[in-house]
């Protein structure tokens, strides 16, 4: 599409001009119209204006800068600001901390990531205030767009650190055992077993509900990891409310995070294990925490779920069920990063990581979908939303 190549030729110039002004005139000639249309545009599909993004690109760039040792007065300088004090309030409002603290390498930051367009149509993020439709994470909302970025690891485990200690429970919802997921409960497919004494490790933790629900079933020994230090306080002030102890620990799931191997009887993640950046990675890790014979349980949206979008009572393709890249959505001041992953990209992974798949669940549970009218609902009910596999180490 030549729109699409245009704009992300902008996009390209824009990012290799950052230190510089821009010209407006060139951009307008790539993209064949006036400069207010091209704004206007801009910010309608990427929701934030060209003159923010601009300004929370160079304030991205200028941390990189400053690790590197360059001086506040010439980067406020190079980035258009009257002084180095207007420059260290602008980065403070982005990064919350000051430029000064920004030279320590394990602050953490708030970056913007660079975008490129790819114009296809996801459904959207905005969820209502329903059990069953706040947990679908991509999905039960209308359709939108969504941005590819080029994937990070490091600054996509930064951006969505940042998303859910400050607005993901609120924008995605919670999602917790019995549940999990749309329309799926532990209380009918039964995936646990006996947890009476078991070493359990819960990876996305968040608000620390199932902690409580396998913690109350006898599990003896209970372990959380989040990216999120939001998210472990509230799993902990959460089991002090229920009188249980667990051991939380705040990494990234793909990273290594001091957790016992060859410990656990059971690791399981409801809506968690998707956010990974590296997904063999991850469940190679998993496999060394589990004994031999355990199990590892796991939920996440059904990535068929993710292509098709219900429009006018039709259920209609809106991306390849291929497209495993990485995309950015701005949701409520803050952004989120994410891959849809093929079924068989899990499948497959875990059998490199050395587990056997003894069930895999997708369809809806009719009892629990009785009685919920709405559009997520009609959809669920011929299509898969949410996707639960149990595996077991080797």
């Amino acid at each position: 599409m030549k729109w699409q190549k245009n704009i992300n030729q902008v996009m390209a110039y824009i990012e290799d001009h950052l230190g510089e002004d821009l010209d407006m005139a060139y951009i307008c000639r790539v993209m064949q119209t006036s400069e207010w249309e091209f704004r206007r545009l801009f910010s309608f599909i990427s929701q934030m204006s060209l003159s923010e993004y601009i300004r929370k690109r160079r304030l991205t760039q200028a941390v990189d800068r400053i690790r590197a040792g360059e001086k506040m007065i010439d980067l406020a300088s190079l980035y258009g600001y009257e002084s180095q004090a207007a420059f260290s309030r602008a980065f403070k409002k982005q990064h919350g901390i000051s430029p000064l603290q920004a030279k320590n390498k394990k602050a953490m930051m708030m970056p913007c990531p660079a975008i490129t367009f790819n114009l296809f149509l996801k459904e959207d993020l905005l969820m209502k205030k329903n059990d069953h439709e706040s947990i679908s994470i991509i999905g039960g909302g209308g359709a939108g767009y969504a941005l590819t970025i080029d994937l990070d690891e490091k600054k996509i485990q930064a951006i969505n650190k940042a998303f859910w200690g400050d607005w993901g429970n609120e924008v995605v919802g919670t999602t917790a055992l019995p549940l999990y997921g749309a329309f799926i409960s532990e209380d009918t497919c039964q995936l646990l077993g006996d947890l009476n004494n078991k070493r359990v490790l819960e990876v996305g933790c968040g608000r620390g509900e199932s902690l409580v629900y396998v913690g109350q079933r006898g599990a003896g020994d209970l372990w959380g990891l989040d990216i999120s230090p939001d998210q472990i306080h509230k799993t902990r002030k959460r089991l002090d409310q229920a009188g249980l102890k667990a051991n939380l620990i705040c990494s990234p799931m793909e990273n290594d995070c001091g957790l016992p191997e060859a410990y656990f009887d059971l690791i399981y993640s409801v809506y968690g294990l998707g956010w990974t950046t590296d997904l063999q990675a991850t469940l190679d890790k998993l496999g060394s925490y589990l004994k031999t014979g355990g199990h590892l349980i796991f939920s996440w949206s059904h990535p068929i779920h993710k292509c098709v979008a219900l429009e006018d009572d039709k259920l209609c393709f809106q991306k390849s069920y291929f497209d495993e890249s990485f995309y950015s959505v701005p949701r409520r001041g803050g952004t989120l990063s994410l891959s849809d992953r093929k079924l068989s990209t899990y499948i497959n992974c875990l059998a490199q990581a050395g587990f056997l798949v003894e069930k895999m669940i997708e369809e809806t549970d009719e009892a629990l979908s009785k009685g919920v009218h709405s559009a997520f609902a009609s959809k669920a009910s011929v299509l898969p939303v949410t996707f639960v596999i149990k595996a077991r180490k080797l």
